[in-house]
């Protein structure tokens, strides 16, 4: 009757260690590790990616995230070409940063899964929070390839002290042309005589299209206007003769080769400069690598901080005809070929639905809710900060040009220079890129469900 008994209970000690071993296991299981492959080829949108990923990784200790750089490997714009190339690799991508420009210019939309299924699924997914347009850009015949998360607008900065020692207010959201030469022209003259200082410095290829569409002219896609008309229209013709106009009559713009007098307004020796919002209280390049270059002394003095050595604000493009400007949008799609798509889909949720903990690149939201956030404006405190969203809602995305395409300073040179008269300049221009722009067949974007 012992042994009976004895070999019941070695039984159910067995049935016991089995149950301990399989709750041991199933963990393990759920929570094996996920490596996520990122791409990114915009190095301010890599930077806001690293950052946010830090909070999302602390919540989601099982996902490992790489961020792989693919900055100047995209051919002619086209980022099928770099994901099928690296399918079978280990830098195949599962998440890509994307812009609304490279969705138009893909040459194998499939390459992207359609988002739509889990937008659907998600019940706190909401379509109306999202900016309008901004999710139909990211729309190829009526697949949701990617969900937008930053917009970028193009705006005016300005030096608030240069402002206060020339006596001059502080520009206004709706201030006109004529008041932006006018400020200018006032705080040139009004700051201190000991160093030169200059009315307004930018990017020429930036702010000609920014100053173009607050013309009246909105340029377009390959696909929408393949013959460039939109650079002989009289207005585009009367925006760029303006523009010039800065620097040849009212002397408040230099013109030189290399656009090096943007290295102004980080001097503080500028009262404006035209960037996009992402820029905001970046230093170029070279003045971080002369930072970097300084070491602290013996009493463990810090390296002075990346940013603007001066009080600044914000405001709008000023109006010629209509109040506009231009932006870019950057969103997050996942690859065909993915080894982890739902966890992929938890990663852009996440991306395109939080903000980041610190400034760092500096976006719109595409979703209003965070846009309209308290948290938000904490951000983002400067004067004039809701000339970011204003932007947004009075202006138009950058038309997707192939990268043969894209307007450059050397195009732009001798107009603002004065050797060519602004009209024969952009039939000039008009005539260099079309051929490349006949070549862009990418579908145009329809309505998710259409």
């Amino acid at each position: 009757m012992k042994l009976a008994i004895d070999v019941r209970l070695r039984a159910a000690l067995i049935a016991i260690l089995f149950v301990v071993a399989a709750c041991a296991v199933a963990p393990t299981a759920i929570n094996a590790p996920v490596n996520l492959v990122v791409w990114v080829d915009n190095p301010a949108i890599g930077a806001s990616i690293r950052q946010r990923i830090i909070p999302f990784e602390r919540d989601h200790p099982n996902i490992q995230i790489k961020v792989f750089d693919q900055l100047g490997k995209i051919r002619n714009g086209d980022v099928s070409t770099a994901i099928e190339a690296l399918n079978d690799s280990e830098l195949a991508p599962d998440v890509i940063a994307l812009s609304d420009s490279d969705i138009a210019l893909m040459s194998n939309p499939n390459d992207l899964m359609n988002l739509s299924p889990y937008i659907i699924q998600q019940s706190d997914f909401h379509l109306d929070d999202f900016f309008p347009t901004v999710l139909s850009d990211f729309q190829v015949r009526g697949r949701q390839l990617a969900i937008p998360s930053e917009i970028v607008p193009w705006v005016i900065f300005y030096n608030k002290q240069m402002f206060n020692t020339a006596k001059v207010s502080f520009p206004s959201l709706d201030w006109t042309t004529s008041e932006f030469v006018s400020d200018a022209q006032r705080v040139q003259r009004g700051t201190s005589a000991k160093q030169s200082t200059i009315g307004f410095v930018t990017d020429p290829t930036q702010a000609f299209l920014a100053f173009t569409e607050t013309y009246g002219v909105q340029p377009q896609s390959g696909v929408d206007d393949p013959y460039a008309h939109w650079l002989d229209d009289p207005q585009t013709i009367a925006a760029m003769q303006w523009f010039a106009d800065l620097g040849l009559r009212q002397r408040i713009m230099p013109t030189e080769i290399g656009n090096r007098s943007v290295g102004l307004w980080f001097a503080g020796r500028a009262a404006m400069t035209g960037m996009f919002m992402d820029q905001r209280e970046q230093l170029p390049a070279y003045m971080q690598r002369n930072l970097s270059s300084l070491t602290p002394t013996v009493t463990a003095s810090p390296v002075p901080p990346a940013g603007w050595k001066f009080p600044w604000g914000v405001t709008m493009v000023p109006k010629a005809t209509v109040r506009s400007s231009i932006y870019y949008v950057s969103g997050y799609g996942i690859s065909q070929t993915s080894h982890d798509p739902d966890n992929s889909w938890l990663l852009v949720d996440y991306l395109t639905g939080h903000l980041p903990e610190q400034t760092g690149h500096a976006y719109v939201p595409a979703r209003e809710s965070l846009a309209y956030s308290k948290a938000f404006a904490q951000l983002y405190p400067e004067t004039g900060r809701q000339a970011y969203i204003q932007s947004i809602q009075e202006g138009q995305r950058i038309p997707a040009w192939p990268p043969g395409a894209q307007i450059t300073q050397a195009d732009l040179q001798n107009i603002l220079l004065g050797t060519q008269h602004a009209a024969n300049g952009l039939h000039a221009i008009r005539d260099r890129i079309q051929p490349v722009l006949a070549t862009q067949v990418t579908p145009v974007p329809t309505p998710l469900g259409g």
